[in-house]
């Protein structure tokens, strides 16, 4: 049987490169450029090995690898993390639940090296390897912007992972691409279980329809930065705030805020 292979990154021309370099082995690749479409990928396709980016549009690398972890149980394939920013995530490879780490390099030396990967992987049973560890191309070095860039994405990563209120990270066709703990807890339900789903799942049939008509409002007014309406999460009364998501001028999703009413709230209400 023809072994499928994922691969998940946004720059186009290297998902063109690996996607050669595993068909020429006979997988057949299913291609995904950030990681929302890579979960999409993944419902009813069934995968014998992953390769994706750390840094990706959406829902990132790291969000994309605890997903599959929690919800298909990855142990019955290997996720390989394959990232121009891997030197410069040494420190927190066990945060990242991948199986296999491999820098990026240069084309000629990558191809051995994944080529050797490769044959490696299919020569015996995928078994979770004990240790986690970088393959790399050659002697390579973290590079100092490249280790500001991931200090400030753990930075607004931490910001929103500790927020008080639950923040929840909506796409343009209202799927969810994140939530942080509080979100979560106030949903009562689990990443895997939000991550991908319609915003619109979370409440019941009465605030369903406030939110969806507020979804529209603030999307379609420019002057309008938020808009809040009252819901009750389990029993609790809770403040729903949405608010436009705004970049280059066009609205590309909503974060809804999620908090006791007995916070100050101040965002335009409409009942």
């Amino acid at each position: 049987m023809q072994k499928k292979a994922l691969v998940v990154d946004s720059d186009f021309f290297f998902v063109e490169f690996l996607s050669e370099l595993l068909e020429k082995r006979g997988y057949q690749v299913t291609k995904a450029y950030d990681g929302k479409e890579g979960i999409e990928k993944l419902e009813g396709f069934t995968v014998d090995i992953l390769f994706a980016d750390l840094v990706l549009p959406k829902v990132d690398g790291k969000q994309l690898f605890r997903f599959i972890r929690e919800k298909y149980n990855s142990s019955l394939f290997p996720m390989v993390a394959l990232s121009g920013i891997m030197i410069e995530n040494l420190g927190s490879l066990d945060e990242i639940e991948a199986d296999y780490f491999i820098a990026k390099g240069p084309a000629d030396k990558l191809t051995i090296k994944l080529n050797d990967f490769l044959t490696e992987m299919e020569s015996q049973p995928f078994s979770p390897p004990a240790e986690k560890k970088v393959l790399t191309t050659g002697n390579v070095y973290p590079r100092r912007d490249a280790v500001e860039l991931v200090k400030s994405l753990q930075f607004h990563q931490a910001v929103i992972a500790c927020a008080a209120v639950g923040i929840i990270i909506v796409d343009n066709d209202t799927r969810i691409i994140n939530a942080n703990p509080a979100a979560l807890e106030i949903v009562g339900r689990s990443s895997a279980e939000v991550i991908n789903c319609t915003v619109s799942e979370l409440f019941d049939n009465r605030s369903r329809t406030k939110l969806v008509a507020r979804l529209e409002l603030v999307m379609q007014q420019k002057n309008l930065e938020k808009i809040s309406f009252l819901t009750t999460f389990h029993s609790q009364v809770m403040n729903t705030i949405i608010s436009p998501i705004r970049l280059a001028d066009s609205a590309i999703g909503w974060v809804i805020v999620v908090e006791s009413v007995s916070q100050d709230n101040r965002g335009t209400r409409i009942e």
